[in-house]
């Protein structure tokens, strides 16, 4: 009998089941109005995106960067086959799930488009609306790292486009330029959303 700790994707699935089943009695128990609940779901997959995007970040900064620095010829290829375009997969999706739930999540919110949902202007404090936008500017300048920078100069390096050796080292320096760039805002962004949620 197969255990449900021998695929990653059985663990998540039963780990998703079991948030569900929390959810469902929740709002047996409590009950939430239809906007609300969509908040919530928009909410609740932009954490989840972010925790992978930002865990990402760290584990290629810390962990990845630092193996490829001191692997030899034949383990980088292996590094390279194997670890790098999955990494690179997950990072560059959940960067996309991230900024596609934000930007729903501004709108329902009411910090974007607020007569759409709300049928006026919502007020909000200029400080927490300074805060969320710096925020939401860095989150966007990091995905645009991931998409325009990281991901092309990544693909010379795995041998996925044309590049010679000098290219490859070109498209290295990049990579790791990039990457550190959004090490750089990850803490910062994640310091402006949450206390534009809730630093009062």
């Amino acid at each position: 009998m197969q255990s449900i700790i021998d695929s990653p994707r059985a663990t998540l699935g039963v780990g998703a089941a079991i948030a569900a089943a929390v959810l469902v009695v929740w709002l047996i128990a409590a009950g939430a109005d239809g906007l609300a609940l969509t908040a919530f779901l928009v909410r609740l997959g932009h954490v989840v995106a972010a925790m992978v995007w930002i865990g990402l970040i760290v584990f290629v900064n810390f962990v990845q960067l630092a193996a490829l620095g001191s692997a030899d010829e034949a383990q980088r290829s292996f590094l390279h086959k194997a670890v790098v375009p999955r990494v690179a997969w997950w990072f560059r999706h959940a960067s996309t799930v991230a900024v596609v739930t934000g930007i729903l999540l501004l709108i329902l919110s009411g910090y974007l488009l607020p007569a759409l949902i709300y049928g006026a202007g919502v007020f909000m404090p200029p400080a927490r609306v300074l805060l969320l936008w710096g925020g939401v500017v860095a989150a966007l300048a990091m995905w645009m790292f991931v998409h325009m920078y990281i991901w092309p100069n990544m693909q010379v390096v795995l041998g996925l486009r044309a590049g010679d050796d000098l290219a490859k080292a070109a498209a290295r320096a990049r990579v790791i330029l990039f990457a550190r760039l959004n090490l750089l805002l990850a803490l910062p962004v994640v310091l402006a959303m949450v206390a534009a949620a809730h630093l009062y």
